[in-house]
């Protein structure tokens, strides 16, 4: 196990996991009738093979890590992967999956749920252990401000609907200032038609949407 675990480690190195850094992949847990359920989400390495997600309680991620200790972090740098799996309801085709696995993944880090905690009054804690890693490409992506800023802008996207449907309409349009920030990075440095261009068009589209029901 030590061999393996170390083995484990080397290789979240070589994939960019940095120790008490938080990186965002796209988190698959088990649904009640064992379904995949993707969601993006924030994974900060504790340990050697240890990680920390902190989903709100709220959400369907927070429930099935509460009943099932399986989940995959899925490692990406697509930025329509995370905008289709953050908005599952208005975006319906979502990525392929092959079991907890997103198909077009660069690589897929199967763990286990090892223990949970509180951590705030809306989100919980959960601490997870690596079991395997199935790397599905061989180099890695070189680094692009346009997909770095187009995944931000999903993020904060993320709040700026949950606060507009909480009547929190300043607080929404802070955030909204952010995404408009990283949206102007995206349309200087990303090609038009690019993923990240794409995925940008779609956001400004849906929070055009948000703002004339708030």
């Amino acid at each position: 196990m030590l061999d393996m675990d170390a083995g484990f480690a080397e290789k979240l190195d070589t994939l960019g996991f940095r120790k008490g850094c938080t990186a965002e992949v796209v988190l698959v847990t088990v649904n009640p009738d064992g379904s995949p359920n993707a969601a993006p989400m924030g994974a900060k390495r504790t340990g050697a093979t240890i990680f920390e997600v902190k989903p709100f309680k709220n959400s369907a991620t927070y429930r099935n890590l509460l009943r099932d200790p399986r989940s995959t972090m899925n490692v990406t740098s697509d930025p329509k992967m995370f905008l289709a799996t953050a908005f599952k309801e208005e975006i319906p085709k979502q990525p392929d999956m092959d079991g907890l696995s997103l198909k077009a993944s660069d690589a897929c880090i199967t763990c286990e749920r090892i223990e949970g905690a509180e951590y705030s009054a809306e989100r919980h804690l959960f601490r997870n252990t690596v079991k395997d890693i199935s790397v599905h490409v061989s180099h890695p992506r070189v680094y692009s401000r346009g997909v770095a800023e187009a995944v931000e802008a999903v993020i904060h996207a993320t709040r700026v609907k949950a606060f507009h449907s909480q009547g929190r309409h300043k607080e929404a349009d802070a955030l909204e200032e952010k995404v408009q920030e990283c949206i102007g990075v995206v349309r200087r440095v990303s090609a038009g038609g690019s993923p990240e261009a794409e995925t940008v068009d779609m956001l400004e589209h849906m929070l055009d949407g948000w703002r004339s029901g708030a």
